[in-house]
């Protein structure tokens, strides 16, 4: 089974890219979701980050629910 993970890196540009990594859909879960959380603010506390982009692991699924 893969690891659940949301992971930030941010590039010289100024924009933070979260990725989630949930096999297989990188559907949104509860620890998703408070991963998510901590990383968007980590994202928006820092000088240098001027945009953030939300991706999936996979190349063709991300699935949302709220």
């Amino acid at each position: 089974m893969a690891e659940l993970e949301v992971k930030m890196e941010v590039g010289s540009d100024g924009v933070a890219v979260i990725t989630i990594s949930n096999p297989p859909v990188n559907a949104f879960a509860v620890s998703i979701i408070a991963w998510l959380k901590e990383k968007i603010s980590e994202a928006m506390s820092r000088d240098d980050v001027k945009a953030i982009v939300l991706t999936g692991n996979s190349s063709n699924k991300l699935v949302f629910f709220y």
